[in-house]
C-alpha cells in the first residue's frame, strides 16, 4: 500500500486517530515512537498508563492524529491525549481529551496546545499525511466542516417480541427491520438513537447494568443487533453514541441479562 495521495482517504478510528497500520511509514514508525517518548520525558505530555483495581479502572492513551514528514524525517505529529476512568461497583465513567501538536526543530521540541473543540473535524477532512500539521503550521488551512461521514454500521441491543418483532427497551416504541428513525442527535442527552461503534462495548454495558436500568429490562429478551447510523452523532462515555438516524439491519445473537451475551 503506497502513501496516501491527496484523492485517497486517511483510515482513523472511531475517535479520528490515525490507523497506523493501514498508512504505510514503517521506517519513520520509530522516529515516531522516538519522538513521543522525547517529550514524555521532558513531561511535555503525560506518559500512558493503565491501572485497575476491585474499586477503579484508569487509563491514558496516546493517539497520532497526523504526522508531518520531510526528507523521511519525522518532523511533527498531531496527538491527542485521552484518559478514561470508570468506578467499577458503580458504573460512574469518566473521559477526557485534548490535543496537542508536537514539533522538532533541530535538538529541540515544542508542544503547542490545539482546540479540542475543532481538531477532530480537521482531522477528518484531511486527506493525505502531513495536511493537519501543515494547518496547524499556517502553511495552509484546513476546514472545520463536519465531514461527510455517510452511512455506517455499528452495534444496538433492542428487546425482541416473541414474534420477532423488535422495539427500544427504554419506552417500547418500534424499530421496524430496513426501516430509518429520525430525531436529532444533541449534546447531554437531548436527542438521537444510542448505539455502539463497538460489538463488545455494547454487550459489556449491557452486561453491566449500564445501557438499562434493571426495571426496564426485567421479563423482556434482549438481542444484540447490528444497525446503520447517519447524520450527526453525539459521543458520550464508554462508548456510547447518539445518531441523527438510524435502521436495523439484522438481529445477531441473543443476550443474557446481566452476563456476558449467550452463544
Amino acid at each position: 500500500m503506497s502513501t496516501p495521495t491527496k484523492t485517497e482517504t486517511l483510515s482513523r478510528n472511531n475517535y479520528g486517530a490515525l490507523v497506523l497500520n493501514t498508512v504505510k511509514f514503517a521506517e519513520q514508525l520509530e522516529q515516531v515512537r522516538a519522538l513521543l517518548e522525547i517529550a514524555i520525558s521532558k513531561g511535555l505530555i503525560p506518559r500512558p498508563f493503565t491501572s485497575s483495581t476491585k474499586k477503579e479502572f484508569e487509563c491514558l492513551n496516546v493517539d497520532i492524529y497526523d504526522v508531518l514528514i520531510s526528507r523521511r524525517r519525522v518532523k511533527a505529529l498531531v496527538i491527542q491525549v485521552r484518559s478514561f476512568w470508570r468506578h467499577m461497583r458503580k458504573g460512574h465513567t469518566r473521559m477526557e481529551k485534548r490535543y496537542c501538536l508536537i514539533v522538532r526543530t533541530g535538538k529541540k521540541l515544542a508542544v503547542t496546545e490545539l482546540d479540542s473543540a475543532t481538531c477532530v473535524k480537521r482531522a477528518k477532512n484531511t486527506t493525505a499525511l502531513g495536511q493537519l500539521v501543515g494547518h496547524y503550521l499556517g502553511t495552509k488551512p484546513v476546514a472545520c466542516k463536519k465531514p461527510d461521514q455517510g452511512i455506517c454500521s455499528g452495534y444496538k441491543v433492542l428487546a425482541q417480541d416473541a414474534d420477532g418483532g423488535l422495539r427500544s427497551v427504554y419506552d417500547g416504541s418500534e424499530y421496524a427491520a430496513g426501516k430509518w428513525r429520525s430525531q436529532a442527535a444533541r449534546p447531554d442527552h437531548g436527542g438521537g438513537y444510542y448505539f455502539y461503534w463497538n460489538q463488545d462495548q455494547a454487550t459489556q454495558a449491557v452486561a453491566a447494568s449500564e445501557t438499562f436500568k434493571n426495571t426496564w429490562t426485567a421479563g423482556k429478551t434482549l438481542v444484540l443487533c447490528e444497525v446503520e447510523v447517519a447524520g450527526r452523532t453525539v459521543d458520550y462515555s464508554g462508548g456510547k453514541v447518539a445518531a441523527s438516524r438510524l435502521r436495523v439491519m439484522q438481529v445477531l445473537q441473543r443476550l443474557t441479562h446481566g452476563s456476558e451475551p449467550s452463544v
